[in-house]
């Protein structure tokens, strides 16, 4: 007669380490706003005012001036820039909220704010090389005759336009979590105020009532 013993084998569980669901989202949102960068790049390309110069020749010596001097062109290409990075950074900061509003980790707030800067550097150097002479005004300016105009290089004249993009997204993050994120546990159900018994005491049954802080044992014994 044999008797078989079958204990159930151990559950595997796949622990990942804490960095596991920062680091996968940084990723994501990295990647993410990267590719937000090359469409504001060509987004300012077609839609930012272009600043126009004129040709000068003379004794044989090609040079280049602004044909309005007052112009507003380079205001014009800045607040573009702005408003495209602002776009991109609230459609960051809503499509992050939506894929890690349970868990609400600080790696995606991080991402946006530094894959956001180096976007938008990108976007602005992108966009320049897109333009006009890939930003040379050398080579804008190279088959235009005498007197003639041409399309100056995009440019960003205010260069603290660019960290409007990062600010925009991680303050609009932290905010919908702020508001609309998990919620904390209730303290009193984590830490209940009165101990639980875990086996109640029918104190109407007949018999000896038993002594919970272990002195009648005590007596028993002696």
């Amino acid at each position: 007669m044999s008797i078989e013993i079958s204990a159930p084998l151990p559950e595997y569980r796949s622990e990942k380490p804490w960095w596991y669901g920062e680091g996968l989202s940084a990723l994501l949102l990295g990647v993410l706003s990267m590719v937000a960068g090359l469409v504001v790049a060509v987004v300012w390309r077609e839609v930012a005012p272009m600043v126009q110069g004129v040709v000068s020749i003379s004794d044989g010596q090609k040079s280049a001036y602004y044909e309005n001097p007052e112009t507003k062109g380079f205001v014009g290409q800045d607040g573009t820039f702005g408003i495209c990075g602002a776009v991109a950074a609230v459609l960051l900061a809503l499509i992050a909220f939506n894929w890690f509003r349970r868990r609400g980790p600080v790696g995606a707030g991080l991402a946006l704010g530094g894959a956001g800067l180096g976007a938008a550097y990108f976007a602005s150097w992108f966009g320049t090389w897109l333009g006009p002479g890939h930003g040379s005004i050398v080579a804008s300016a190279q088959n235009v005759g005498n007197n003639g105009l041409f399309d100056l290089p995009l440019q960003l004249s205010a260069t603290g336009v660019i960290w409007l993009w990062p600010a925009i997204a991680v303050g609009l993050y932290f905010l919908l979590m702020l508001v609309f994120g998990p919620n904390d546990p209730d303290p009193d159900e984590a830490h209940p105020a009165f101990p639980q018994w875990a086996d109640p005491v029918d104190l109407t049954a007949p018999g000896p009532v038993p002594d919970q802080s272990g002195q009648g044992s005590e007596e028993a014994r002696n």
